[in-house]
């Protein structure tokens, strides 16, 4: 590609200094579009876009994955395409390896070599007489990140000196190389969040013979998609159902983290233990001083099968808000289960309650986030316990995912859709014997 120049078609310096100018200005319009993007397949796309038609009629993006295959990108034609190869072998594609082992930095590759490569990557390639391949330069201790492959069926015009486009392309393959490093460990370390994020996130809610379940989960908004709210459900060997609510103090990463510590320990405690109030203390235990002076509060029960459709919970609770009932007929009922904050305490007191629901009543539990959400005229006005129950009321004769989508609208309304807490809800509901 980067052909000697004859002595006729050398620029004078007036033309040099417009060549050099030209290329200068495509390096800071380059540089400034590619130090924004921080998503892997963006950055790959702006790169060959960029690169033509100012280097190359037709540009390709190399870059391996951990796997050894190669991801490429490529420009031609006012497209971009994109795929994925197996890495050819040395013997097969010699110029190529070199550049992405960094072993070479500018090498060009043959036409013999490009028909070789794989017919989906290499055929717009085949019609130049031959391809620069660019080793994008090593960031950091990192291995090389991949080549730019440049085609161009002519040599560079005569006001672009061969010396002013070889400096402009080892300098816009530094700039590709850093803004591709960038995007890649963005997208790593997006990749893990949202993993670790996936373990501090409740599960599907399991499927229980003559019970409707549903819930809601919505972290306050922030850089992390989880929160301090929790619930867990888990069927028991006896037939019944071992259910959990709570909330820790704080919300964002670190609450998150600490009610990920509160599930991991129940998730431990119910395999030697499933009644709740022993649970709740045990956890109390547990929590202490290990959570230095942060706190939870959590509703613990379980769920039982009676015969005629009915469910029998036997509830515990440590310093939360008191379950709702809401009856077949419309009827709402506060449980009111005294108990003390979890973890704060060594002598630390709950209460516990037992509650029967008929078929089609269903029992309610949530957080505080719910309650104190801030919405009304000023938007500093709490929604309150009394909104709740009368949002409640207004879900007679519906199913369960009804309920608890209803209460959602209806805070979400509150506090136009801009809640500053975690909120999460619980709605267990008996349905009919068939």
């Amino acid at each position: 590609m980067h052909r000697a120049e004859p002595a006729a078609a050398r620029p004078n310096a007036d033309e040099r200094d417009v060549g050099e100018a030209w290329f200068l200005s495509f390096l800071a319009d380059a540089g400034g579009r590619l130090v924004g993007t921080f998503d892997l397949d963006s950055a790959a796309t702006m790169v060959v876009e960029l690169a033509v038609p100012t280097l190359a009629d037709c540009a390709v993006l190399v870059l391996p994955d951990v796997r050894g295959r190669l991801d490429w990108w490529r420009w031609s034609r006012g497209r971009c395409t994109r795929g994925r190869i197996r890495r050819p072998t040395v013997d097969a594609a010699p110029t190529l390896t070199a550049g992405l082992d960094g072993l070479k930095r500018v090498g060009i590759m043959p036409p013999a070599e490009v028909e070789a490569l794989p017919p989906a990557f290499a055929e717009p390639l085949m019609r130049y007489p031959d391809v620069a391949v660019v080793s994008l330069p090593a960031v950091a201790d990192a291995p090389p990140p991949g080549v730019l492959l440049l085609a161009r069926p002519e040599p560079p015009q005569p006001l672009h000196s061969a010396e002013t486009e070889a400096r402009t392309v080892a300098e816009f393959a530094e700039r590709v190389s850093r803004a591709v490093h960038g995007a890649a460990e963005f997208d790593r370390h997006r990749a893990a969040s949202i993993e670790l994020q996936s373990t501090l996130r409740p599960p599907a809610l399991p499927v229980l013979p003559g019970v409707r379940l549903s819930a809601i989960y919505r972290p306050a908004a922030g850089p992390v998609d989880v929160g301090g709210d929790f619930y867990d459900l888990h069927p028991q060997p006896d037939g019944s159902t071992l259910f959990t609510l709570g909330d820790v103090c704080g919300n964002g990463a670190e609450a998150a983290a600490l009610s990920g510590r509160v599930r991991h320990a129940l998730a431990a405690l119910r395999l030697v233990e499933n009644d709740p109030l022993t649970l709740l203390t045990l956890l109390n235990q547990a929590l202490l001083g290990v959570s230095g002076s942060k706190f939870a509060t959590a509703v613990l029960g379980t769920i039982t099968r009676r015969s005629g459709g009915s469910l029998h919970l036997r509830m515990s609770s440590g310093g939360h808000p008191s379950p709702l009932i809401l009856r077949a007929n419309g009827t709402v009922e506060v449980i009111a289960i005294p108990g003390m904050l979890v973890g704060i305490m060594p002598q630390a007191q709950f209460g516990e309650t037992t509650v029967e629901l008929a078929p089609q009543d269903t029992c309610i539990l949530y957080t505080d986030g719910i309650t104190e959400a801030r919405g009304g005229e000023d938007g500093e006005e709490l929604f309150g316990s009394e909104r709740l129950r009368t949002a409640l009321s207004f879900c007679q004769g519906r199913q369960a995912d009804q309920v608890a989508t209803h209460i959602d609208q209806t805070i979400q309304h509150w506090s136009n859709n801009a809640s500053r807490d975690d909120i999460a809800l619980l709605a267990i509901q008996s349905t009919p014997t068939p």
